[in-house]
């Protein structure tokens, strides 16, 4: 269910995203509809592993119909596992029914629904399709991404990581159970250092070590090497299998990419481990404390480099007021509270961090994440990761905005690269504005 006024914003939204150049044909794209993210991660099991796939939806990102005194969405999730030669593996398709008490938690961007799908996989490399269909609008989103269903070493071994929003004691039956614990999954990799708590579970599979005195022991460092936070758990190896469930302190830590890594200790002797990464994002005003030139270069697709060079020449005491200044100019709704472009913006580069990033390069600064910030979900994606004599490709169609992007893993290490002749380049326009 959506009112005239949320039209109107999201077509401001996408006005200023996109450009004058690009407005013409393009006002009725729904910006809510991105709203949706999913994480993978594996666990040892008997037969072939548990491989569990995590979404997340965030209120805004459905559509509503009013029944009763009720505002309900009707949505499907359909997962798609691809393996070697781009042939599916297996799928499995589940319709899911989402009941709110009040019109404005429909429109709510903090509100949000989380759940989980079990498959059975054998080890190896695989790539996920998660398809969310919003049965009352229509709308269609995907996400896609590459894992691993990991071979397990029989004499000690540790699952992948899950990163947790929350952890609690038993209650009922709960999809989130695992060894006595309800651990409620954070399926976006990007974490608050500021406002939210990360949490942790791993499984610790013993092998020859059962009943052995061990440790659990966890660092996190930045993609340059620096170490920042480190910690260590006691196990007391008394069953095969031990599940563990650990906060982490984020509040040192400086906003950008960094890698988690776990470790299974007998003393000093590593029997195992197992790392993933994780991004760390600040409130505006903590991002331009303490990395004010990392702020201003990721405005680069929405504000000119005169707006830039403005916000660079700020004295050390006003640049926070400069920022709030210059995104005020583009409010769409100026004299609230919200400013649903910024908010917009924002969340579509934590998403390109997410699912576009590469060695080195954090995924807004890459080309697909350029094009996914200015011109937000593509309406279809054509994926071709095993075509004979040529290089992985994607093509990204935007069918209401007329624009067709095509990308090409080149040096064959993930990162796609845009190729010419392209749609909306807006990398010349940034250099020269």
């Amino acid at each position: 269910m959506r009112s005239g006024i949320c039209v109107f914003l999201l077509s401001c939204i996408l006005l200023l995203l996109t450009g004058p150049a690009q407005a013409v044909g393009v006002e009725n794209i729904d910006m809510i509809r991105s709203r949706f993210f999913a994480d993978v991660a594996s666990f040892a099991d008997s037969g072939a592993n548990r491989v569990e796939v995590y979404y997340k939806i965030f209120n805004d990102g459905l559509h509503y119909v009013k029944k009763g005194d009720k505002y309900v969405a009707n949505y499907e999730i359909n997962v798609i596992v691809m393996g070697e030669g781009d042939r599916q593996v297996t799928a499995q398709s589940i319709d899911k029914t989402y009941i709110l008490d009040e019109y404005e938690l429909t429109q709510s961007q903090q509100g949000f629904l989380v759940n989980q799908i079990d498959l059975k996989l054998e080890p190896g490399k695989y790539a996920l399709i998660c398809k969310l269909i919003d049965h009352n609008s229509k709308d269609v989103s995907n996400v896609e991404t590459k894992f691993e269903s990991l071979a397990f070493d029989p004499a000690g071994s540790l699952s992948d990581i899950e990163f947790l929003q929350d952890v609690g004691e038993v209650e009922g039956e709960s999809k989130f159970l695992k060894r006595g614990q309800t651990t409620v999954p954070a399926v976006e990799r990007s974490f608050d250092s500021e406002a939210q708590r990360l949490g942790f579970y791993v499984e610790c599979y013993l092998g020859e070590d059962v009943g052995k005195r061990l440790s659990l022991s966890w660092k996190i460092e930045s993609r340059h090497g620096n170490g920042l936070e480190e910690g260590s758990l006691p196990l007391v190896g008394d069953q095969r299998t031990i599940g563990v469930s650990e906060y982490l302190d984020l509040a040192a830590l400086a906003p950008g990419e960094y890698e988690f890594e776990l470790a299974l200790l007998d003393g000093k002797r590593r029997l195992a481990a197992r790392s993933t990464r994780l991004f760390v994002r600040w409130s505006l005003a903590s991002l331009v404390k303490n990395d004010f030139e990392y702020a201003v270069e990721q405005l680069k697709y929405i504000h000119t480099r005169d707006e830039r060079n403005e916000l660079k020449e700020a004295p050390d005491s006003l640049r926070l007021a400069k920022f709030e200044e210059i995104w005020d100019r583009k409010d769409p709704t100026p004299g609230t509270t919200q400013n649903e472009l910024r908010d917009e913006y924002y969340r579509r580069v934590r998403y390109a961090n997410q699912y576009y990033h590469a060695i080195n390069r954090d995924g807004w600064q890459t080309d697909r994440g350029m094009v996914y910030i200015k011109y937000g979900e593509p309406d279809q994606i054509d994926r071709h990761p095993f075509e004979l004599e040529r290089k992985p490709f994607q093509i990204w169609y935007y069918y209401t905005q007329r624009r067709t992007f095509v990308f090409e893993d080149s040096r064959g290490d993930g990162d796609y690269q845009l190729l010419y002749p392209f749609d909306g380049d807006q990398r010349y326009y940034i250099d020269r504005d």
